[in-house]
C-alpha cells in the first residue's frame, strides 16, 4: 500500500510540477522571457530576492547613477519587514512584482496553499507600498498547474528570464560582466539577485553583482543597447 500511494504521488509530481516547469522553462507557455518583437535594441533589468536593507539602498543609489529604471521580484515577507524599503523602490519609480511570500519551492503546495501564497504576496505588496505589482516570477523559474491558474486569476503576468549570470554563486564579477556582455542582445530579460539569504547563495554575492552591475551597464550602452522600463518592454 505504501509503494503505491509513493507510486501515486510521484505521477502526482509528474503531472501537477514537473511538465508545468519544463513547460514554462523549455518552451516558454504562457511566460515572457524575452521580447516579443524581434531586433529592438531594448533590455531589462530585474532584480530577485529583495529588499535587503545592506544592498537593496546600494543598488537604488547605483541604479540612479545611470538613470536606469529596474523591475524588483520582492518577497512579501520581506516587504513585511523592510516597509520603508518597498516603498522607496516604488517612489524611485521601479517596478515591482511578486517572487512569493517567502522563498519556497511551490511543487509543494495544492490548489489552495497556491492561492492563497498569491493573493496573501499581493496584498502585502500593494498595502505597504500602495502598488499592485502586475508580474510574477516564481521562485527558482518552478512551475505547477496552480501558479498557471491563480496568476491568470489574479492578473500578473508571469515573468522569466533570458539566460543566468550565476550572480547569487559567482566570486568574481568580472566573470559575470563577461557572461552577461558575450551573450546581450536587444530583446533580453536579464535577472540578478540583490539578497544572499536564500539557500546555495553565496553570502557576499550581492556585493560582487553590484561591481559587476556598474560595468554591465556600461557594457550594455557602448553595444548601443538601451535599458528600458519593464512595461514599455512588454507593452510597447
Amino acid at each position: 500500500m505504501i509503494k503505491f500511494m509513493i507510486k501515486i504521488y510521484i505521477l502526482y509530481l509528474v503531472l501537477v510540477a514537473l511538465l508545468p516547469t519544463m513547460l514554462g522553462r523549455i518552451f516558454h507557455y504562457n511566460v515572457i522571457y524575452s521580447s516579443r518583437k524581434k531586433k529592438v535594441p531594448w533590455i531589462v533589468i530585474t532584480f530577485d530576492d529583495g529588499p535587503d536593507p545592506e544592498y537593496t539602498p546600494v543598488l537604488l543609489s547605483l541604479l540612479d547613477k545611470y538613470n536606469v529604471k529596474a523591475c524588483f521580484f520582492l518577497l512579501a515577507d520581506k516587504v513585511e519587514k523592510y516597509p520603508e524599503l518597498a516603498r522607496e523602490i516604488v517612489n524611485r519609480g521601479h517596478e515591482i512584482g511578486i517572487h512569493g511570500y517567502k522563498h519556497h519551492i511551490n511543487w509543494f503546495l495544492g490548489p489552495i496553499a497556491t492561492y492563497k501564497e498569491l493573493l496573501k504576496s499581493i496584498e502585502i505588496i500593494y498595502k505597504i507600498t500602495g502598488k499592485y505589482p502586475s508580474y510574477y516570477r516564481p521562485p527558482w523559474g518552478l512551475f505547477t498547474t496552480f501558479i498557471y491558474q491563480y496568476s491568470k486569476k489574479l492578473g500578473v503576468k508571469i515573468i522569466l528570464w533570458s539566460y543566468m549570470s550565476w550572480d547569487w554563486k559567482v566570486k568574481d564579477p568580472n566573470l559575470i560582466v563577461k557572461r552577461i556582455l558575450n551573450k546581450v542582445k536587444g530583446g533580453n530579460i536579464l535577472i540578478f539577485h540583490d539578497s544572499s539569504d536564500n539557500i546555495g547563495s553565496d553570502k557576499e554575492a550581492p556585493e560582487t553583482m553590484l561591481i559587476a552591475l556598474d560595468k554591465i551597464i556600461s557594457g550594455i550602452r557602448e553595444k548601443n543597447l538601451e535599458i528600458v522600463d519593464i512595461n514599455k518592454f512588454i507593452f510597447s
